[in-house]
């Protein structure tokens, strides 16, 4: 495969990204954008809302259900002192209801504090969806808008495609492995020069034997930033 190949692949996939990069650029795009993250946010906090709520009902539950058993263990106690007798039997059961009322009083804090947090979950909830509701509204209105500024690069934009498709029949599967992974990565541009005996990209000092692999085949990655490396 030739250089002129790599480069002139290179030039058309660089105008589209310019192409790209001034469509997220228009005022059109960043409405839609915000509005989308907005909506993304206020999606993603429901669910998380949803499950807290799951969760602390959970809870709820279960600190309702032993208040309920220790009042029951507690009556059931008081019912049995007529049949205490004698000292150590009252201090017995003094000490046992008096930790059972303990329990009672940790308990009923306990749920009052869960159901505060439950009032201030579903106060959170309910913000949570107005604000999704709102973002769903104005992102529909931006929409169309956006779908418009679009409208204005697809042609441009699909005539670079159709040439970036038609280059790519001429360069090497290694080569488009190594050239849209590094794209992928943002590094761009994927091809630099070899200056002297420094990659064009990332400056640094090329070893010797890169040097010598280049000089047999037609580029060969920088050590340090992975760009392909060619000579002039």
């Amino acid at each position: 495969m030739e250089l002129s190949t790599m480069l002139e692949y290179q030039k058309l996939d660089t105008a589209l990204m310019r192409l790209e990069n001034e469509l997220r650029q228009s005022a059109a795009a960043k409405e839609y954008t915000v509005n989308k993250a907005t909506l993304n946010t206020a999606q993603e906090q429901v669910l998380k809302q949803n499950r807290d709520a799951g969760e602390m009902t959970a809870q709820m539950e279960s600190l309702i259900a032993e208040y309920d058993a220790i009042e029951k263990e507690l009556k059931e106690a008081e019912g049995a002192v007529p049949d205490v007798e004698n000292a150590v039997g009252a201090d017995f059961f003094l000490r046992n209801v008096q930790k059972l009322i303990t329990r009672l009083k940790v308990l009923a804090s306990e749920i009052s504090k869960m159901s505060s947090k439950i009032v201030e979950l579903n106060q959170s909830y309910a913000a949570t969806m107005t604000a999704g509701k709102e973002a769903k509204r104005k992102l529909a209105l931006c929409k169309e808008a956006y779908e418009a500024e679009k409208s204005k690069f697809m042609p441009q934009a699909t005539e670079l495609q159709n040439k970036i498709a038609e280059a790519e029949k001429n360069c090497s599967e290694e080569f488009l492995t190594v050239y849209k992974r590094l794209r992928k990565l943002k590094k761009v541009p994927v091809i630099v020069p070899l200056n002297g005996y420094s990659c064009g990209g990332c400056f640094m000092e090329v070893a010797g034997d890169v040097l010598v692999t280049l000089g047999s085949k037609p580029f060969v990655e920088c050590p340090s930033c992975g760009r392909i490396l060619y000579k002039n």
